[in-house]
């Protein structure tokens, strides 16, 4: 081969290698969007090792073993109806006996009704005392809406279709159609919808003052498109409440609007530096683990993430009982200066820099969940509150309107803070709308 030939040969080897790089970066960083810290494990069941065939193999038989006492729902029947027949269908005879009863109890719902068109007269009263009190009223009585053509039951139906079955306007309106004849447009749909938020925007006020005194906030964010825009939807999560706010902004004016400047309670939340104003926060741990077991795997960089779970685990532990402000001050204090203490001793390692840098940046923060009980050393209640979101944005894609944040806004938090408190979602709609009537 001669001299020539082998710098042409360099020279395409080198082309390859260069675009073969290329590749590699633009695949690390598409892979970066699914495999990072601020991604849960369980939001790529798809990057797991597959374990088919080395699962430990049990001696024990398939099925519910000896002793089981089984989990079947007791069914206690409203009415009792016996089907019987006294003539044999094929000729006739009333000569026939049983051969044998069969006993069943069925769960069984309705046949879906086609909807009844009403015309009501509502009689708007004033009042005309003698003390000339002009107060006006529609009577206690009236069950059904000043606006529009549907009724409550209908608007709670759509509601439910819409943002509990996650349904897309034509699949609801197909649904209505085959279901209960109802022959409505999906125009229509999303009027409902958004009379349906108008109507609920003061119980949505409530529940914002209600997380404005709370004393733990779990708070997360993640992107969602509004017509082409990029934004935010934050949720802020208690005991009790879930709250969700759809803003074009990641930074802390949404933290100061929605949590005030005097906010006293404590945040629990990632590292996002968008929080770092608030006085009592607990970062989380969880984001801390990940990124750490991310870390290239040496032995000094599995060392370093077994230390840091070996305090996660020791946090646990501890908060399993109670104990006294004093000694939670004592043991707060003992377990910052151990981390410091560990964050200095990594920090010479090059490929754990990123990580010390993580820490060191919100040392004081770390356990908090120490300091205070009540008070969880993970962010995993706002991720599992903003899951649902996750989900609606895979489905729709973006949204297509102004309105459309803000109506999604206002009934997915109060949905998903009655499914909180294990309140009858459809009745709480319900009596919300009849509540404001004449909004909706």
């Amino acid at each position: 081969m001669t001299k020539r030939e082998l710098e042409k040969l360099v020279e395409v080897q080198a082309a390859l290698i260069a675009s073969l790089q290329e590749a590699i970066k633009e695949l690390k960083a598409e892979l970066q969007k699914y495999k990072n810290s601020n991604t849960p494990p369980s939001a790529n069941k798809h990057l797991k090792p597959n374990t088919r065939g080395k699962r430990k193999k049990s001696k024990k038989k398939k099925g519910a073993q000896r002793g089981h006492t089984g989990t079947t729902r007791i069914q206690d029947p409203d009415r009792k109806e016996v089907i019987d027949a006294h003539n044999c269908p094929k000729c006739g005879s009333q000569k026939v006996e049983d051969k044998k009863v069969h006993k069943k109890i069925i769960e069984e719902i309705p046949e879906p009704v086609e909807p009844e068109t009403v015309e009501y007269e509502i009689h708007e009263k004033k009042c005309n005392h003698c003390n000339h009190c002009g107060h006006s009223f529609i009577p206690e009585e009236c069950t059904v809406p000043l606006k529009g053509k549907f009724g409550y039951n209908i608007m709670v139906l759509i509601v439910f279709l819409k943002y509990i079955l996650r349904g897309v306007l034509r699949k609801i309106v197909h649904f209505l159609n085959v279901g209960y004849r109802l022959k409505i447009t999906p125009a229509s749909v999303a009027a409902i919808i958004e009379r349906v938020a108008r109507a609920a925007d003061q119980e949505y006020e409530e529940l914002k003052k209600r997380i404005k005194s709370a004393a733990r906030v779990y708070v997360d964010e993640t992107s969602f498109s509004v017509l082409g825009t990029n934004y935010w939807v934050w949720v802020f999560r208690t005991a009790n409440d879930l709250l969700l706010v759809i803003r074009p902004s990641r930074g802390r004016d949404v933290l100061l609007e929605i949590l005030g400047e005097d906010f006293s309670g404590i945040v629990i939340c990632d590292c996002w530096r968008a929080y770092d104003f608030l006085d009592k926060l607990q970062r989380c741990w969880s984001h801390l683990l990940r990124k750490a077991k991310k870390v290239d795997k040496s032995r000094i960089s599995r060392n370093f993430y077994k230390s840091l779970k070996a305090l996660f685990v020791e946090i646990k532990t501890y908060n399993r009982k109670k104990h006294s402000s004093k000694n939670r001050r004592k043991i707060y204090e003992s377990m910052t200066l151990r981390l410091n203490r560990l964050v200095k001793y990594y920090k010479k390692y090059k490929e754990l820099q990123e990580v010390i840098v993580y820490i060191g940046n919100n040392l004081e923060n770390w356990f908090t969940c120490i300091l205070y009980e009540n008070v969880e050393p993970t962010n995993n209640f706002a991720e599992q509150a903003i899951r649902e979101t996750v989900i609606v944005r895979k489905i729709i894609g973006a949204f297509r309107s102004e309105k459309g944040p803000e109506d999604y806004s206002i009934l997915a938090s109060l949905i998903a803070t009655w499914k909180l408190r294990e309140q009858n979602i459809c009745s709480q709609l319900k009596e919300t709308l009849m509540k404001y009537r004449q909004i909706c």
